[in-house]
């Protein structure tokens, strides 16, 4: 059961203004990076609708055992300029202490997003209004095999439709567990981790819904069924560590394609000189099926965590650990033209620690 640093996050939502942009020359713009929201648990997703509101999918907190399960995992909805939820609903926890010395891993909700004018009060809050996807880590097989048995999350990896005007959830689909025995039909594609399955990243588009995997490595569209359709295997790294890529988020960009980033965990920071350059953003078409390969679009980037496009065609990452582990703290975002993808301007740089 893959954990990707995910106790680190910061407990905030921040926003960066940009004061003074840059061109080719990459050096750092100057930004204004400013706290929104506080006292988040562990904040995973957040995503806007088309009035202005975000939500925060937050993974929870731990409980007193080593490892189990609670109920602290939560999706809040905030109106534009407000600090106080609309709603708030809750989901399953679970957690695990893989090092003594550090605080147990909590997973739970993930990657959050919305399209549509209709999420609010007087709107059904629906599928016609509004489309509001979460999507929560692991899988059930996955957590019953890795703890022997002594935690059940019948949650775990699923698709959960929230209605935008109550905050209601419907279970969709059971994604991890579809993954999880994907990769065990297909062990031969990471033999040391598979089967495996930790559903991260999601993305509602006017034509579907997209899950990243970073247990799996796979992107799947969701059928009106609940069925994950494999559209494509992210490859394993060729370098640093030799290990699997673990997509962590997806963005639509201006072609129709999907822009898978990569968090590449180990080989960036644990790798010597480990001081990151190693992720990379892959472009999928999302007509296509498995083993239809994706395509390297931009490289020289450090764990990203999450990424969007902008109306202007700007692509956006959130870089976890860029700077590597010494930086004081380490992260920021960074912002690539969809035209170049050569190009990259650094924002946030000791300014936003490991964000998420």
């Amino acid at each position: 059961m893959r954990r990707i640093a995910l106790g680190l996050l910061m407990g905030a939502v921040t926003v960066a203004g940009v004061m003074v942009e840059t061109g080719a020359s990459h050096a750092a713009p100057s930004v204004s990076i400013t706290p929104v929201i506080g006292g988040l648990a562990a904040p995973r997703g957040i995503t806007f609708d088309g009035k202005g509101n975000m939500y925060v999918s937050e993974s929870g907190t731990a409980g007193s055992d080593a490892a189990g399960l609670t109920h602290t995992g939560r999706v809040d909805k905030y109106a534009w300029g407000s600090k106080t939820p609309a709603w708030t609903t809750g989901f399953d926890s679970i957690y695990a202490t893989e090092d003594p010395s550090q605080p147990p891993d909590v997973l739970g909700p993930e990657g959050i997003s919305a399209m549509g004018n209709g999420c609010m009060k007087n709107s059904p809050g629906e599928r016609n209004g509004c489309q509001l996807m979460m999507i929560t880590s692991e899988s059930t097989p996955g957590i019953l095999a890795a703890t022997g048995g002594a935690v059940n999350d019948p949650q775990a990896g699923h698709l959960y439709r929230l209605n935008g005007a109550t905050g209601a959830a419907t279970a969709m689909s059971d994604v991890g567990s579809q993954m999880y025995q994907f990769t065990g039909d297909h062990k031969s594609l990471f033999p040391p981790d598979f089967p495996d399955s930790n559903p991260y990243g999601v993305l509602v588009t006017r034509n579907g819904t997209f899950v990243a995997d970073a247990g799996a490595n796979t992107i799947s569209e969701i059928m009106p069924d609940g069925t994950a359709r494999v559209v494509s295997y992210i490859p394993n790294e060729n370098f640093g560590a030799h290990r699997d890529a673990t997509p962590t988020c997806i963005a639509q960009g201006p072609d129709g394609y999907l822009y898978v980033g990569t968090l590449d965990f180990v080989s960036n920071l644990f790798v010597p000189p480990g001081l990151g350059g190693l992720s990379s953003v892959w472009r999928v078409d999302p007509n296509a099926s498995y083993p239809t390969m994706p395509t390297l679009w931009a490289t020289g980037l450090t764990t990203i965590t999450s990424c969007t496009f902008d109306r202007q065609g700007n692509f956006w990452a959130a870089e976890m650990f860029a700077g590597g582990l010494g930086a004081q703290p380490p992260g920021d975002i960074v912002r690539i033209p969809f035209a170049d993808p050569t190009i990259q301007d650094h924002f946030g740089a000791g300014q936003l620690p490991v964000p998420g």
